[in-house]
């Protein structure tokens, strides 16, 4: 904040909510157009706000985490839910019950006002703020608050989320190792005739065993899935399964062959091995994203793999698949698209898929931790190549 001259975050998207308040916000399992708001002064004497609803209070109470102060809102005047008399209250409905008292009986009856005290009681009041999504800027102004700039802040949460604490690099272990579990048990259980929906269900099946919540899976020729449909003998194709722990994501990638692969399938099966093996070599503090994908390419063309087909990216992930920004839109800050410098800690994958229509598909993915001098791998690094 201090490097482009921000007083104060504040966040509106669930991801940056629940970074900055250790809360997924209700209202968003609900898909509310502004479930909670989250506040950050730069300012370390400042308090930081957590902005939701008054039934919110309940889960924050019962003590299981650190949360910053909250600010309730409710559009329903009144004390809260019924109490009985005249029993005893176990510690927790104890809580409960004071939760209602504090917070219920003070609440502001929209999140707007709730956000406006926010800012007011940690000096946000005036100053340059950054918040992630600017529809904040048009819905306070309705409301009368009109004392501060406010500046488009995605890609600002995204710069400072890259490098992980050590409480996310805990959670992105156990995201990762879950995720690439889960995803080689599915494609050893893909067989002839299978659809992508099967593939689907059997990865939800597997990372709900494992703990995880599946964001996404892609299997066949990335988007356009299974060239004929279902899943046949003897054509390569790509598998991508993204889950979430606790919302962090696990990223992973092979190339899958039903039956004997061909010579063809092999060779560039190793030449993507190859490739990986290259630039995890590289892998450091100090290494920016165009020297991997530079080094991947040489690499795998120099093995024997066409150019053309080639697809090379590396990006964070953490509590978004790709969790870094590409611009900024800040002023002061570059104009042209990042060429992101590794940091010890940050977290990432770099995608080597290969895609020819006509043929099939391949990939390698691995979720990998920066550490001072190379990585930790956060999945099995596994062949490239599955055969079943």
């Amino acid at each position: 904040m201090a490097r482009f001259g921000i007083d104060g975050l504040v966040a509106v998207n669930p991801v940056n909510v629940y970074y900055l308040a250790n809360t997924l916000p209700v209202g968003a399992k609900m898909r509310w157009e502004y479930p909670a708001f989250a506040t950050l002064a730069r300012d370390p004497q400042q308090p930081a706000f957590l902005v939701t609803t008054t039934g919110q209070a309940w889960d924050l109470v019962n003590g299981e985490r650190e949360v910053p102060q909250l600010i309730a809102y409710s559009s329903v005047a009144g004390p809260g839910f019924a109490v009985r008399e005249g029993v005893p209250l176990t510690p927790r409905e104890q809580r409960w019950v004071e939760s209602q008292q504090r917070y219920n009986l003070h609440s502001e009856r929209s999140p707007a006002l709730g956000l406006i005290r926010a800012l007011r009681e940690s000096g946000l009041e005036r100053g340059r703020l950054a918040v992630d999504d600017l529809r904040v800027k048009y819905l306070l102004e309705q409301a009368g608050f009109t004392s501060v700039e406010w500046l488009p802040g995605d890609g600002l949460f995204r710069l400072i989320r890259m490098v992980k604490s050590e409480p996310e690099i805990a959670l992105m272990r156990v995201a990762g190792r879950n995720n690439g579990d889960a995803a080689l048990a599915t494609m050893r259980a893909i067989e002839r005739g299978m659809t992508f929906d099967d593939v689907e269900r059997r990865f939800r099946l597997e990372a709900a065993l494992r703990g995880n919540d599946v964001a996404f899976i892609l299997a066949g020729v990335t988007l356009g899935l299974f060239p004929d449909g279902v899943a046949v003998p003897g054509k390569p194709f790509l598998v991508d399964a993204v889950s979430r722990y606790r919302e962090y994501h696990g990223d992973f990638a092979r190339t899958v062959c039903i039956g004997e692969p061909s010579r063809e399938v092999l060779e560039r099966a190793r030449a993507n091995r190859i490739g990986r093996e290259a630039v995890f070599e590289i892998v450091r503090p100090g290494v920016t994203f165009s020297q991997l994908r530079n080094v991947a390419r040489d690499a795998m063309v120099k093995a024997g793999m066409p150019e053309r087909i080639l697809v090379i990216n590396p990006h964070s992930v953490g509590l978004q698949h790709t969790d870094h920004p590409v611009t900024l839109g800040l002023p002061g800050a570059p104009t042209q698209p990042f060429d992101h410098v590794l940091e010890e800690n940050m977290t990432l994958t770099i995608d080597l898929p290969y895609v020819e229509v006509g043929w099939g598909a391949g990939h390698n993915e691995d979720l990998i931790r920066v550490t001072r001098n190379g990585y930790e791998a956060l999945n099995l690094e596994s062949d490239p190549l599955v055969i079943v």
